[in-house]
This record gives C-alpha cells, structure tokens and sequence, in this order.
C-alpha cells in the first residue's frame, strides 16, 4: 500500500555499522511518515531520535505536517538536519532557468528558516511573558521608575537557529 501511494505509512527503522578513527558507531536510522494522516507515527518517531533529517520537497515547499515536524524536533531539542529534495522537478516539470531555479531554492530555504526563527520567538516570549507575570498586579511604581517592556528578543542568541 506505502508504494501505491507513494508515501511512508509506517515508522520502519534500521542499524548501521559506522567504523571511523578506531571508534566503532552504531547509526540508527528511523523513516516516519511525513504525511498528516501519521503525525503520531512521527511524533513517537521524534521521541526515540538523537536527531532528525528533515526532507522537504522543493516545488512543494514547507507544508503544514513541515510546520509540525520541526515543532516536534524543537520540544524534544532535536537540531533538525534540514534536505531539500526532487530538485530535478525545478528543470523537469517547472522548466525554471538555473537563476529561477536558485531563487526558489531559497524562497523554500526562508519558509523553514521562518518556521524555526517562529519557534523561537514563542520560546523568548513565553519565556518573558513568565518573568514579567511573576511581577505582582497590584505593583506600584515610584516616581521616575521605568517598565522594561522589551520582549526579550532583541539579547536572545538565535545565531544556531536557521538553515543556510
């Protein structure tokens, strides 16, 4: 049925020997569905992982079940692998000049770097939003006193965060 439809319907995984510099590695590999039907396949998937390679289909571009991926990578604090597949689609199907090709590369390369730098941001601000509801209602404040109303984002280091 998964190669009828053309999509991963169930979470399979495998083991690789890895030998390098004396040191012996054991690489697990684990294929989850990325289709929306299996977000719980993907979701248990995420859990068991040390790390995620995210594959996005370049004409397609970030997707909903995208969006839900990389936030289950970021609660589990799994830095996502980010790869960009079915290039050949650009030429093939689309019939983009290699300048065309390059801009929508990068268009799908700013969509999941927009997701990421969302994640984020919903980090420092719930994180803020708790320090500053940690202050009592009723506070008064004196005369020449300032509010730091700043959100926090502006010291946050995002520098680790997006894909290039």
């Amino acid at each position: 049925d998964e190669q009828e439809r053309g999509i991963t319907m169930k979470s399979s995984a495998i083991s690789l020997y890895y030998p390098v510099d004396n040191n012996e590695y054991i690489i697990n590999l684990m294929d989850s569905p990325g289709h929306v039907d299996f977000s719980s396949e993907v979701c248990t998937a995420v859990r068991l992982c040390d790390g995620a390679i995210v594959v996005v289909d370049v004409v397609e571009g970030v997707q909903p079940q995208t969006k839900v991926v990389l936030q289950q990578a970021w609660e589990q604090g799994i830095k996502p692998i980010l790869v960009i597949n079915k290039i050949d689609r650009l030429i093939v199907e689309m019939k983009l000049e290699p300048r065309d090709a390059f801009n929508h590369i990068s268009q799908v390369l700013e969509q999941v770097n927009a997701v990421m730098g969302e994640l984020f941001a919903t980090r420092v601000l719930s994180s803020q939003e708790t320090k500053t509801t940690s202050v009592p209602q009723n506070t008064e404040f004196k005369e020449g006193e300032v509010f730091d109303w700043s959100s926090g984002l502006e010291e946050a280091d995002d520098s680790q965060l997006y894909f290039e």
